[in-house]
């Protein structure tokens, strides 16, 4: 599965839905396509909609660098895919 990064960086999933907290994910050095929010402790990356769409909320997910992470939510559609917001599972 590519991972791919057009447009902008995403809104956090924090601040798509509490306005006075809007800003920016920023890109995940070495993982091309994954953005984080350190305010948040929260990740991002596009996949394919099939794939996506397979995923619901608090389901485990193989994280970027190998570790084990959970769903978030779901995003906008972006570059061919959907925008996945995960985190470290805790």
């Amino acid at each position: 599965m590519e991972q791919q990064s057009s447009g902008p960086n995403p809104l956090c999933e924090v601040g798509r839905t509490h306005s006075r907290d809007r800003h920016r994910m920023k890109p995940v050095e070495d993982y091309p396509g994954v953005w984080e929010c350190s305010r948040h402790d929260m990740f991002a990356r596009i996949l394919d909609d099939e794939a996506a769409a397979a995923l619901n909320r608090g389901d485990v997910f193989p994280m970027h660098d190998g570790r084990q992470g959970v769903i978030v939510r779901h995003g906008d559609e972006r570059g061919g895919g959907t925008l996945v917001y995960y985190r470290f599972e805790e």
